[in-house]
């Protein structure tokens, strides 16, 4: 079980959604770990299965994969964020994906197994898990949409609101890849904002 401290993030987040009972949270809270990574540190690589979700209670995560060999950063992950390879993770298939800590990082992690029997005997679990996947599906259709619907100069300004512990902490080059830009057009937007 994870240190009461720790639980503070992931609590205050959980009951934005779901009010569980004191035996409902107990039991949740007891299939929690505690995970430190240091800068550097991979979570997962590719080839692995993904049989965890993470709550990052304080640092960054980048998720990468390479594609027709090179390196394209598909997202990044920062605090009262869920980190995850949804793929590998709901469908049990290896990875594709990189996931690596850009800073030290503290998360809380909570096994398939665990979460399973977890959504067996407890609705609302699995209500929860419902409502973070749609969640994430709505997320990922409304970054979808910005994309197509906004120029690169806006994009990178909803970017830097949006994350600015990224903006600050993280190499440039990895921005640029996630957004799909050249480091030299990136530097050429951030000197025009």
């Amino acid at each position: 079980m994870a240190d009461p401290k720790s639980l503070e993030k992931i609590e205050l987040f959980i009951r934005q959604f779901i009010q569980p009972d004191e035996e409902e949270w107990k039991a949740f809270t007891d299939i929690l770990q505690e995970k430190k990574l240091r800068k550097k540190d991979m979570l997962l690589e590719a080839g692995q299965v993904c049989n965890f979700i993470g709550f990052l209670n304080s640092g960054v995560i980048r998720e990468y994969a390479f594609e027709k060999g090179k390196e394209s950063t598909l997202d990044f992950v920062t605090e009262n964020q869920f980190v995850v390879d949804f793929q590998s993770f709901i469908r049990g298939v290896k990875s594709t994906q990189y996931l690596e800590a850009l800073t030290d990082v503290e998360l809380l992690i909570f096994k398939k197994n665990g979460l399973n029997a977890l959504y067996d005997k407890y609705k609302i679990w699995e209500r929860f898990g419902r409502l973070i996947i749609e969640q994430v599906f709505c997320d990922m259709e409304a970054k979808r949409k910005k994309i197509i619907a906004t120029s690169l100069e806006e994009q990178y300004h909803n970017f830097a609101s949006a994350y600015p512990q990224v903006v600050q902490h993280v190499p440039q080059y990895y921005i640029a890849s996630y957004l799909g830009l050249s480091p030299e057009h990136l530097s050429r937007i951030r000197k025009k904002i």
